[in-house]
């Protein structure tokens, strides 16, 4: 058996090996087609024939051209064609980022970095994509004028010119810039401050390091829905650590009773409900995700819901504040914590569409700072379009506003057809990654989906799943959750 695994370990291909197979067998077809990743859309696709608008390398002064491709690195032959016909396919865009990797003096390329597309939240916080910032000149001039000489000076460029909602920000999902070496990431604090300044964010406090937390307003009430069928051992692990482990006082924890027979419940559930936080309901029906959660908040008076699985444990006694502080925000929906196996490996960081032919959790299985071509797990808000109902935030109001969970759906996929509404209704999703959470992830019910659940993501997923997730990368891998490139289209 020990050589049999030794076998298969050798066999594995390398990182340096699994993206040269992407440079001859994938890359070729993806840059064929121009493609602009813009915030939270369906990425806008062109043709070999789409114009391309006249780019100028070099510096803002240099040049009377409208766009400007500042690079401190080699670029493609093929760069400023793509950069200038990314511009025609984004005519409002004001800065347009790309893909790199490392060019050796050999000719080899190596340790690529597949950005996600605009995400003004994940820019505060994470690795911005600064081997190539192409700006509109007039706009970048205007807007450095304001900008300190710093280390983080181009950072921050790219986030004023991205704008509060990405809608300044395109992207190039290919590799037009090949850095020397991966360089650190510059996180500046201050200018992290500035920028929320500008944009008007009164809630939000940068410490040095650039880690952002912000003040929740008021005392708002939050529901904690947790559906269970039986599995005690779960529930009491569950409860207990919400009420024992949470740090925020103003919650009421709502169980839901969906046909259990253990009868080991009963003594679990009437030690429960001496908590005067605790609400217990019964709900017989057949198990459906949506609807038994959509009649849990029916008669809810609290501001502010999470859906939380009972396979679940809280390990964070500040989660509900830190969730608190951007659920209030008006252009936020869903908010969810990391997610991380009792092992340590992750479960969820978000869900991309297209994973898995429908949607998926890139990273599962990694552990939460393994460095991929699509940057480390662990690396600050991440947005997404898709969060997981295993552990979300919601306002109610924003809820109620959307319909709350469409019924339709028995099993899976509601919770990323919900946040699409709520994305469509223009409400971000986001994953607040320095929150974790425990997750037993289907030790309840298994892995079971009901068939039509397929059949309704379809329709709900639309072009997102087919043409691509602007959050995800097309480089990557729709196959499996490493985040590694592409090995076919």
């Amino acid at each position: 058996m020990r050589q049999r695994l030794r076998a298969l370990v050798r066999r594995e291909p390398s990182a340096e090996q699994r993206y040269a197979s992407f440079q001859a067998e994938v890359e070729p077809q993806l840059r064929a087609i121009p493609r602009v990743h813009r915030f939270a859309a369906v990425p806008v696709l062109g043709d070999a024939e789409t114009p391309a608008q006249p780019i100028a390398a070099g510096a803002l002064t240099d040049t009377r051209a409208p766009w400007v491709a500042l690079a401190d690195s080699p670029l493609e032959p093929a760069a400023l064609e793509r950069l200038g016909q990314a511009a025609t396919l984004a005519p409002d865009a004001s800065v347009i980022t790309c893909d790199d990797d490392v060019l050796a003096t050999d000719g080899r390329r190596s340790d690529p970095r597949f950005h996600p597309g605009p995400s003004p939240d994940g820019l505060l916080t994470g690795d911005a994509p600064l081997a190539v910032l192409c700006v509109k000149r007039e706009a970048a001039l205007a807007v450095l004028a304001d900008i300190p000489d710093t280390p983080a000076r181009r950072r921050e460029l790219l986030l004023r010119l991205s704008g509060p909602d990405g809608a300044g920000h395109a992207h190039v999902p290919a590799v037009l810039a090949h850095r020397s070496a991966r360089p650190d990431t510059v996180v500046d604090g201050g200018a992290t401050a500035r920028v929320l300044e500008a944009w008007g964010d009164q809630g939000a406090r940068v410490d040095p390091s650039g880690r952002i937390t912000r003040t929740v307003r008021g005392e708002p009430l939050v529901d904690i829905v947790v559906l269970f069928r039986d599995k005690p051992e779960l529930l009491e692990r569950c409860v207990r650590s919400v009420l024992s482990g949470t740090a925020w006082e103003r919650l009421r924890l709502r169980l839901v009773d969906n046909g259990s027979s253990d009868p080991q419940m009963g003594e679990l559930l009437r030690r429960v409900s001496g908590d005067e936080r605790v609400v217990l309901t019964r709900d017989d029906r057949p198990f459906n995700f949506a609807a038994l959660n959509n009649a849990a908040i029916a008669g809810s008076d609290a501001d502010f819901v999470v859906f939380l699985n009972n396979d679940t444990e809280v390990i964070s006694p500040d989660w509900v504040q830190a969730l608190l502080g951007d659920a209030q925000r008006p252009e936020v929906g869903a908010v969810a914590p990391l997610l991380l196996y009792p092992g340590g490996e992750v479960q969820h960081a978000g869900a991309a569409i297209g994973l898995h032919g429908y949607a998926g959790h890139p990273f599962a299985g990694l552990a939460p700072d393994a460095a991929t071509p699509f940057g480390k797990a662990r690396a600050g808000t991440r947005n997404w379009l898709a969060v997981t109902a295993a552990c979300m935030m919601v306002e109610r109001a924003k809820l109620a506003a959307v319909g709350g969970f469409d019924e339709r759906f028995v099993v899976g996929g509601n919770d990323v057809d919900l946040c699409l509404r709520l994305t469509a209704a223009g409400h971000r999703s986001l994953c607040l990654t320095d929150v974790e959470m425990l997750h037993d992830e289907s030790r309840s019910r298994g892995t079971y989906v009901d068939p039509g659940d397929f059949a309704r993501s379809e329709e709900s997923y639309g072009a997102f799943r087919t043409i691509g997730d602007p959050f995800y990368n097309p480089n990557l891998t729709l196959t499996t959750t490493t985040c590694q490139p592409r090995e076919k289209l």
